[in-house]
């Protein structure tokens, strides 16, 4: 029995949603994956990382830091930037939790709130090598809490790099941290709460 036309219209609609849904999703994931071991503090270039100097900066000052040159290394890291453990204090605006199960955290910074970019706290079951996943299982539940949203936090995590893409806050340069180490929530006088 043929089709009718209504019938067929919207037989074409769902193959044409469908593949398009498809074909998100597998972009997205190669995106996510790209610099993964990177991201995940799973690269050869782990142990240059200087996680006890730990430096002050500003969401203005690393979204203003000079693009990096592509192609990005998949499994090396961008001296002097991705060597480098950030601490920043900023306004929290917007957590969503990616395909890859990681939090992508939109943050302002709270003098300038033009000047955004996006920290990224991976899933724990990411954390093998690392030995980070109670770090992030932390960082992930505290910008979970409610009213988290519009707070003021103080953050720090790993300089890195990312292709920039359709995310939302991200920076221009494509700055980010990630992975972020630990997320703690300020009153508006920048007063640290204990939350970790």
């Amino acid at each position: 029995m043929p089709l009718s036309r209504r019938n067929f219209r919207i037989a074409l609609l769902a193959f044409v949603g469908a593949s398009l849904t498809l074909i998100f999703l597998s972009l997205e994931r190669g995106i996510s994956h790209r610099r993964w071991p990177v991201k995940t503090l799973a690269d050869p270039d782990r142990s240059r990382v200087a996680r006890e100097k730990v430096v002050d900066a500003t969401v203005a000052d690393l979204v203003s830091l000079p693009r990096a040159s592509r192609p990005l290394p998949r499994n090396r890291r961008i001296a002097p930037y991705e060597m480098t453990v950030y601490r920043i204090r900023a306004r929290l605006i917007a957590v969503h939790e990616m395909l890859d199960g990681d939090f992508h955290v939109a943050v302002a910074d709270p003098e300038s709130p033009a000047a955004r970019m996006i920290v990224e706290i991976p899933a724990e079951r990411e954390g093998g090598p690392s030995g980070l996943s109670e770090s992030w299982r932390g960082a992930r539940r505290t910008v979970r809490e409610p009213g988290a949203n519009g707070r003021l936090v103080r953050i720090t995590g790993v300089g890195f790099f990312d292709y920039t893409h359709w995310q939302p806050g991200a920076a221009g340069n494509g700055f980010e941290l990630h992975p972020v180490l630990s997320v703690e929530f300020l009153d508006e006088t920048g007063t640290d709460h204990g939350f970790r």
